[in-house]
């Protein structure tokens, strides 16, 4: 009786909260087709940090009760961090947040992962492809095969810079096939979480 109560209340908790995240997203008034408004501050106008994004996503989703008394900005990243709420590469507390980090950060809030993982999949797709492409390019271009970070940096091929892994990791080549190696996806938290909601 006492585990089925337990279990209960488990499920009645994660019910809250998600519904109190939805609530919050709605209070940030996150408008993507309108250059990801934040509040009042827009990602583009006026750039956050990822820490002062952690502040004001923590109070509008009105977690402060588990916060540490008289808490630093590092302790709001770290309850998200608790939470599960983080972008894909990690937190850079002082970097300054990116639409791609603000729609994963906000995904997670709101409980879509598997929406989330599956727009990062694709992203890393296509970064791999171009990256291939402009690598048999340069190969065909000068009957050298260029290393991969040589490439990554070259402004011929990349005049606006290389493309960035949603995963924050770097792309490599180990085996010297000059392909980017395949990147094992961090799918394994989507599973548990999966796997936890469906056994409760």
């Amino acid at each position: 009786m006492s585990k089925r109560l337990y279990i209960m209340f488990v499920v009645l908790g994660i019910s809250v909260f998600f519904l109190t995240v939805n609530a919050s997203a709605q209070a940030l008034r996150i408008d993507l087709e309108e250059g990801g408004a934040v509040g009042e501050k827009n990602l583009d106008d006026q750039p956050l940090t990822q820490e002062e994004f952690a502040v004001e996503l923590v109070h509008v989703m009105g977690v402060e009760n588990l916060l540490p008394v008289a808490a630093l900005p590092g302790d709001y990243v770290d309850l998200l961090e608790r939470l599960g709420i983080a972008p894909f590469g990690g937190w850079e507390r002082k970097a300054f947040l990116n639409r791609e980090d603000y729609l994963v950060i906000i995904g997670k809030a709101q409980g879509k992962e598997g929406i989330v993982h599956k727009q990062a999949v694709a992203v890393e797709t296509k970064n791999v492809e171009i990256i291939n492409k402009k690598w048999e390019q340069s190969y065909s271009d000068t009957k050298q095969w260029m290393t991969l970070s040589a490439l990554l940096n070259d402004k011929a091929y990349f005049p606006q810079g290389a493309p960035r892994s949603p995963y924050g990791t770097r792309y490599t080549d180990k085996n010297g096939d000059h392909k980017v190696d395949p990147l094992f996806l961090p799918v394994a938290s989507l599973i548990e979480l999966q796997q936890f909601l469906s056994t409760r």
